[in-house]
């Protein structure tokens, strides 16, 4: 059983808007089963409110939004009766200046925000704005936090590591949401709380599972082997330096996998190779240019760990 919600969609624009029709200056409610409700006021004809889809993953609700041309508050109306939640938001473009509980809060990429949806709100994009939000239901956080603040926001250039695990933590439970079931649901909600915690304490004294920062610490690890097999010179000392940790602590992430940091880059290099070995556009392509592509060195070593692991040489596939 899946522990994925079929995600719902919302749209709204001047030319096809929700009744009742809004016209420039007025305001109207809209609402979505993932979002609530809100009240909309165009302030350009263009002004659009898309790609409000959402989906849930346990207790977590994962929305992906664009506004551009409006104008978007929430008062205490919209609020009642809704369950209380903060916000992880990750701009994806564009800037929002939004005030959050009488707090002013410029939104903007490159940067990890959490957000009391507690709390009535007003939401003015500059131009065309899109983000990822999750919602964390308010009592998860308090578990792990005790004084949660209204508006929390760290930057997400490599300076805040905690930050930057979070933000990489909750973009993988979004890629990965149709694939996870009630269980991994539960254990990654807890994680993702755990990782929220960890930053807004931003210490040791957190109280917080190891399991999940190794857990973050391993996907980045995986991460930058997805997107660097092709480099001849990626090693273990060079993805523990890009992922911001230990050589040492690299291996032991990978300990228990029954693979080793270096296995797991072989692995995903011979699996690429295999998959242009049987690609009849690339049937003339070069062996030895297929070997290079995927990150090995000479053609020799190719052949000779490719038939270690399949048992046939990158020629005998080919024939077949």
């Amino acid at each position: 059983m899946s522990a994925t919600v079929p995600s719902t969609r919302m749209v709204f624009s001047a030319r096809n808007a929700p009744s009742p029709a809004v016209a420039m200056g007025g305001w109207s409610t809209v609402s979505s089963p993932g979002f609530g409700s809100a009240d909309i006021q165009l302030t350009r004809p263009e002004g659009r409110m898309g790609w409000l889809a959402s989906q849930s993953v346990g207790a977590l609700q994962l929305n992906h939004i664009a506004l551009s041309g409006l104008h978007m508050r929430r008062t205490s109306v919209h609020l009642s009766g809704l369950a209380q939640n903060y916000v992880l938001a990750l701009p994806a473009a564009g800037r929002s200046r939004n005030v959050v509980g009488g707090h002013d809060v410029l939104l903007e990429p490159r940067r990890i925000y959490l957000i009391s949806a507690a709390v009535v709100g007003d939401v003015q994009p500059e131009g065309h704005y899109e983000s990822f939000n999750t919602l964390i239901p308010v009592h998860l956080l308090r578990q792990r936090v005790s004084n949660l603040p209204t508006v929390f926001s760290a930057p997400l250039d490599g300076s805040d590591p905690r930050a930057e695990l979070l933000g990489v933590y909750a973009r993988q439970i979004d890629r990965l949401a149709g694939q996870i079931g009630d269980s991994e649901a539960q254990v990654l909600t807890t994680q993702l709380c755990d990782l929220v915690a960890l930053m807004l304490r931003g210490d040791t004294r957190t109280f917080c599972d190891d399991r999940s920062l190794a857990a973050a610490h391993k996907q980045k690890a995986l991460d930058c082997i997805e997107s660097h097999y092709a480099d001849e010179d990626l090693s273990a000392e060079t993805i523990a330096r890009r992922c911001g940790i230990s050589e040492g602590y690299l291996h032991r992430l990978f300990r228990d996998s029954g693979q080793s940091v270096m296995e797991r880059l072989r692995a995903l290099r011979l699996s690429k190779a295999r998959e242009m070995l049987t690609s009849a556009a690339l049937a003339n392509l070069p062996i030895s240019e297929i070997a290079y592509r995927n990150g090995f060195r000479s053609q020799s070593n190719f052949c000779r760990v490719f038939r270690q692991i399949y048992g046939v040489s990158p020629t005998q596939l080919r024939r077949h």
